[in-house]
């Protein structure tokens, strides 16, 4: 007799094929990643795939969509909080030690998406929208607040608060490359005093 089908709900087969990439992160580079690996894992039909992804790179952008709730937790109350601290490079680091810290717990599916990035427009676009120009902006929001709490004198919010979210990334995608990464306490204290000499300088 031939295998019954199994009946899922739309949400359920979606979420399903996400437990399967992530399943395959943990033994596959994202670049050598399928449909049909995806598919095989879940024992749906490889024409089930397109109801619910476009491409394989859009479920490496809905991966990161579900981890992206952490890292918002990790600074967003520290980038949306009191800029009136006593002792801003402390806040600063356990802020983005916190941050790294995500990353570093989810490092495969950050390389899935800068791999995904890399070779998809819509998979780029979803990246600069979910993880710069968002941060860029509240980043730029926090700086002008630390202003007119007279607590700093920088002359171009936009452009510090872009180059400090790049470093940021900049320092996460080479972590994520390398063979023996540097701890999240190491990278926190040290971009987190990077942040606060560049916004609380000559205070």
């Amino acid at each position: 007799m031939p295998a019954k089908r199994v009946r899922r709900s739309p949400e359920a087969a979606r979420a399903e094929i996400l437990e399967a990439a992530e399943s395959l992160l943990r033994d596959h580079d994202w670049a050598r990643v399928s449909v049909d690996q995806l598919m095989e894992r879940t024992g749906m039909t490889r024409s089930s795939f397109y109801h619910y992804f476009k491409s394989v790179d859009e479920v490496a952008v809905a991966l990161f969509a579900r981890v992206e709730g952490e890292i918002r937790s990790a600074v967003d109350d520290w980038l949306d909080g009191d800029v009136e601290t006593d002792e801003p490079e402390r806040a600063a680091v356990g802020a983005l030690t916190r941050m790294f810290d995500v990353w570093a717990e989810h490092i495969t599916l950050m390389r899935a998406m800068e791999q995904a990035a890399g070779r998809s427009r819509a998979a780029y676009e979803q990246w600069r929208e979910r993880v710069v120009e968002g941060y860029v902006a509240q980043t730029e929001a926090f700086i002008g607040r630390a202003i007119e709490a007279g607590r700093s004198d920088v002359a171009d919010p936009p452009t510090l608060a872009r180059a400090l979210i790049l470093m940021n990334l900049s320092v996460a995608t080479d972590e994520a490359r390398r063979p023996e990464p540097f701890s999240a306490e190491r990278l926190g204290r040290s971009i987190g005093r990077v942040w606060a000499s560049a916004i609380y300088r000559n205070r």
